[in-house]
């Protein structure tokens, strides 16, 4: 799902609300000025679950595009093997890593993924180090 458009819903969802049931998103920031959203923070029909993840992103001009980021099986495995397990598809640690690949990308090229996709097929040392502490408080076995 591809929408490039001007200012349509960032600022929609940032806009204060006196609904109690509603909470405003948490806009990630990067430093040469783009806006990123979960859309799983705006919507409850979008899973922060598995390994495929929606995020919508203004760029510095205003315009918006939907970006779907997707982690690799090999990937998957391999923090499931440096962590014994202990990060499962429903752990929030996947999200965060998408988050993550998607700032890193928008910070080094400056623009949008082509097609508006990410596949994440390699981790860096910064995954590799927060997989390991990732639930470090959990029960081992």
């Amino acid at each position: 799902m591809l929408m490039l458009n001007p200012k349509a819903r960032i600022d929609e969802w940032l806009k204060p609300d006196s609904s109690p049931a509603r909470q405003r998103p948490i806009e990630v920031q990067t430093e040469n000025g783009f806006a990123i959203i979960r859309l799983a923070d705006v919507t409850r029909s979008v899973s922060i679950e598995g390994t495929r993840h929606y995020f919508i992103v203004r760029d510095p001009n205003g315009y918006e595009l939907d970006i779907t980021v997707d982690i690799s099986d090999a990937v998957i495995a391999e923090v499931r093997r440096r962590c014994r397990g202990r990060i499962t598809l429903a752990s929030s640690f996947w999200i965060n890593c998408a988050e993550r690949h998607l700032t890193d990308y928008l910070w080094e090229h400056e623009d949008y993924p082509p097609d508006g996709w990410i596949t994440v097929d390699q981790l860096t040392l910064e995954d590799m180090e927060l997989a390991r502490r990732w639930n470090c408080d959990a029960k081992k076995d």
